[in-house]
C-alpha cells in the first residue's frame, strides 16, 4: 500500500488503497484457507506479484495518456515536480531576492529590462520540460517492447516506515546540541582569541546582533533550551511521538521563531549597511573593523537560517498534529 500510494493522486490515495488492501487481503485469505496455514514470504510474494509492480497497479486507477503511456506517466509526473520544486522554484526565489534587496541589480536592469531577465528562466524551463518529455516518450516505446519494468520482486520493496518512531540517534544529537549551546549561552564555553595583523591578539566580540539577542532574550532562550533538553531525554527513554510531545516541540519552535524574528527585524537595516560597506570595492576598512562587520553579518545570517528551520519544522509538526490518527501511528506488516 505504501509503494502504490506514492504514485496515486492525493485526493484518491485513501479510497484506492483501501479498496486495493481489501482485495489483496481477500486473495491472501483464500490462499491461506486453501493451504490450511499462514503464507510464508515466498507465497505472499507470489500473491502480490500477480498484481504487478506498484507503478503498474497505480496506473490502472489513473486517466489514460497518449504521448507517455500509463506505465511511465506517474514516474514522468514525479520527475517534473522534482525539477520544478528543486531547481526552477529556487531560481525564482533568488531572482525575487535580487530584485527586492540588491539595488545594484535593479539599477543594472531598469524598467522592462528587469522583466527580460526572466527570459533565461523561461528558456530553461522549456528545455528541461521538453527534454524530460521526449526522454520519457522514448523510454515508453522501449519499455513497451522490452517489458523491463515487469521484472520485479515484491520482497525488494522498502520496509513500511513507522512515522511515530523516534530515532535514538536523533534524540542524542538534539540532546548534545542543546546542551552545548546552553553551556555557551550561560558563558561556560567561550570562543578563543583571534590573531590578525601578524599575530596581534584581538579579543573576539560577538557584535550587536548577538548582544541584542543574548541580552534581550537570555531567560526565554535558556528556558527553551532546557525544555528541548528535557524533551530529548524523554524521547531517548520512550522513543515514540505522541500528540502532547509534538505539541511541546511545536511550541518550542514557534516561540524560537518569534524571538529570532524580533531580533532580525530590529537589525535588518544595520546589517544591510554593513554588507554594502564590506562588499564595496571602494571602501577601505581596517582589519579589526572588517572582522567585526563580518562577524555581525555572519551571526545575522545564522539566526536567519535558524528562524527558517524553526518555522519550517513548526509548520510540519502542526501538520502532523492536525493529521494525527492514533490508529495509523503503528503500522503492522501484512
Amino acid at each position: 500500500m505504501q509503494a502504490v500510494k506514492f504514485w496515486l493522486p492525493k485526493a484518491q490515495k485513501q479510497d484506492i488503497t483501501a479498496e486495493l488492501a481489501e482485495d489483496i487481503r481477500s486473495h491472501i485469505d483464500e490462499k491461506e484457507a486453501e493451504l490450511g496455514r499462514a503464507l510464508d514470504d515466498a507465497e505472499l510474494a507470489a500473491v502480490l506479484k500477480r498484481y504487478g509492480p506498484p507503478v503498474f497497479v497505480a496506473e490502472r486507477y489513473l486517466p489514460q495518456r497518449h504521448l507517455i503511456g500509463p506505465i511511465l506517466f506517474p514516474i514522468y509526473r514525479f520527475v517534473l515536480k522534482l525539477v520544478l520544486f528543486v531547481y526552477l522554484v529556487p531560481w525564482l526565489v533568488v531572482w525575487f531576492a535580487l530584485v527586492a534587496f540588491v539595488p545594484s541589480y535593479r539599477a543594472a536592469h531598469p524598467g522592462p529590462e528587469l522583466i527580460k531577465t526572466l527570459s533565461s528562466w523561461w528558456n530553461l524551463a522549456f528545455y528541461l520540460f521538453g527534454m524530460i518529455t521526449v526522454g520519457f516518450a522514448v523510454a515508453d516505446r522501449i519499455q513497451a517492447k522490452s517489458k523491463f519494468l515487469e521484472r520485479w520482486d515484491p520482497r525488494k520493496l522498502p520496509a513500511v516506515r513507522d512515522r511515530s518512531r523516534i530515532s535514538r540517534a536523533t534524540s542524542i544529537s538534539e540532546l548534545v546540541t542543546d546542551a552545548l549551546f546552553a553551556l555557551w549561552w550561560v558563558g561556560v564555553l567561550r570562543f578563543p582569541a583571534v590573531y590578525i595583523n601578524e599575530g596581534a591578539r584581538v579579543l573576539w566580540t560577538p557584535g550587536p546582533v548577538w548582544q541584542s539577542f543574548h541580552q534581550g532574550f537570555y531567560v526565554p532562550i535558556l528556558l527553551l533550551l532546557l525544555a528541548g533538553i528535557a524533551l530529548a531525554c524523554f524521547n531517548l527513554v520512550r522513543p515514540r511521538w505522541t500528540r502532547l510531545r509534538l505539541g511541546i516541540r511545536t511550541g518550542i519552535n514557534g516561540i524560537a521563531t518569534v524571538l529570532l524574528g524580533l531580533v532580525l527585524n530590529a537589525h535588518w537595516a544595520e546589517v544591510h549597511a554593513q554588507w554594502m560597506a564590506v562588499t564595496s570595492r571602494a571602501a577601505v576598512v581596517p582589519k579589526t573593523e572588517l572582522l567585526a562587520d563580518w562577524t555581525n553579518i555572519g551571526i545575522f545570517i545564522t539566526l536567519l537560517i535558524a528562524a527558517v528551520i524553526c518555522f519550517s519544522s513548526g509548520l510540519y509538526q502542526v501538520f502532523r498534529i492536525t493529521r494525527w490518527n492514533e490508529g495509523s501511528q503503528v503500522t503492522h506488516k501484512m
